[in-house]
């Protein structure tokens, strides 16, 4: 399958998603980036994976924003995308915000996730090591969300990210950074980007599941170790996002 980017219907919402590549099915939720489009590290998937990349409700031109009030209507909407498809079940890689989306669909309806891979998640609350509040930071200094949000500020990624400060950006760009922030904050803005039940439903995750995180010492290793066997830890770069 050719890299598309493409629109399907779920719910008489129309989605914006990214398709393209050959082998098993790989759904992909971004994070509150919004990298719903044809990026490097979605180019890489494509070419060992039939990646499905779409769009939150609220991001890019994803319809339905008004019908989401929580994560669980989030996973509702992914449940019924994954019906569309014709999926039973699938393989299922999330970073940060679709991290979190990845672990409850997989928690809550552990026969439709075949393999699980959150990357950078938030979603548990680690009192240990809280979550940044992304809401709080001065969007005049674009330095600090690469630095929050990247391993390498100076990756190629890192320099694609636009800036909400960025008043030479034009009006249509800036329309949809902040539709990304406030279709976040519908979901992660109280209790902050996480959900007070997922810790204890972990452990009924039946996916094969592969955790990247930024070190060894990434506290959610300790949370998926107490939660499930079925759980791996490479080491990984990754940064914790949103």
């Amino acid at each position: 399958m050719e890299q598309t980017t493409t629109e399907v219907e779920v719910l008489g919402r129309r989605i914006h998603e990214i398709r393209g590549g050959e082998g098993e099915p790989l759904l992909y939720l971004h994070s509150a980036i919004g990298e719903a489009m044809w990026i490097p590290h979605l180019a890489d998937l494509a070419a060992r994976y039939e990646l499905h990349a779409p769009a939150h409700p609220g991001f890019l031109t994803t319809e339905g924003i008004e019908q989401i009030r929580d994560i669980e209507d989030l996973v509702v909407h992914y449940l019924a995308y994954m019906d569309r498809l014709g999926w039973k079940s699938v393989n299922l890689l999330g970073l940060s915000l679709g991290g979190w989306i990845a672990a409850e669909i997989a928690a809550r309806y552990r026969e439709r996730v075949a393999k699980l891979v959150p990357v950078s998640s938030v979603g548990i609350w680690i009192r240990e090591k809280p979550i940044t509040d992304i809401f709080a930071i001065d969007s005049r200094f674009p330095g600090r969300f690469q630095t929050l949000l990247f391993h390498d500020p100076n990756c190629l990624a890192a320099q694609m990210l636009p800036s909400p400060g960025d008043m030479s950006l034009g009006d249509e760009m800036l329309a949809s950074i902040m539709n990304a922030f406030a279709a976040t904050a519908k979901v992660g803005w109280n209790p902050l980007l996480h959900d007070p039940r997922l810790e204890s439903m972990l452990p009924r995750v039946r996916a094969e599941t592969l955790v990247l995180c930024r070190s060894p010492m990434c506290t959610w290793r300790a949370t998926w170790q107490r939660s499930t066997r079925r759980v791996t830890f490479p080491c990984s770069a990754a940064r914790t996002t949103c």
